[in-house]
């Protein structure tokens, strides 16, 4: 039996060899930067204009930022217990000798604290280990020591703006 030769469809196609496109103006919402363009100056497209003058807020209207407040630093703290109930280690991350330094003075002038020291490693994060005597509680003399520490920055900055 003789096979029938099946030969391609030719399709019709509506498609022009021209861009469909080229006819239409399309509306961009981004600035014209081009050195051609009417306004050298112009930043946004007309309807963008008119939607920020909807969304404008009323006249003589103005928003209360209150009092500028200094930028903190908060610190990564972690804290292990050691190896008896009065041994501490706080674990202070992004620190350097500085403040592990002035809070070690702090501890060590604080009631409760039979001992305090720090370790820096290149390796771990500064560790600040902290012996209490019996009976303190570890939160307690923390607070003590940020306080005192608080306290003295304070005397310091009062002494910086009296010389300026």
């Amino acid at each position: 039996m003789a096979k029938k030769k099946v030969e391609p469809k030719e399709e019709e196609s509506d498609i022009d060899d021209e861009d469909q496109l080229d006819d239409e103006e399309i509306e961009s919402h981004y600035p014209d930067l081009s050195k051609d363009s009417e306004k050298g100056n112009e930043a946004f497209s007309e309807d963008l204009l008119e939607d920020a003058e909807e969304t404008e807020l009323g006249e003589g209207f103005e928003i209360d930022t209150g009092p500028e407040l200094p930028d903190y630093k908060y610190l990564k703290l972690d804290m292990k217990k050691g190896v008896s109930d009065n041994d501490f280690t706080l674990i202070v991350e992004g620190q350097s000798h500085g403040l592990c330094n002035i809070f070690v003075q702090h501890l060590l002038d604080t009631e409760g604290v039979n001992s305090a020291a720090y370790k820096i490693t290149k390796i771990t994060p500064p560790e600040i280990f902290i012996r209490l005597e019996d009976g303190y509680k570890i939160k307690k003399i923390l607070f003590k020591a940020i306080e005192t520490l608080r306290s003295e920055v304070t005397e310091v900055q009062k002494i910086f703006k009296k010389l300026t």
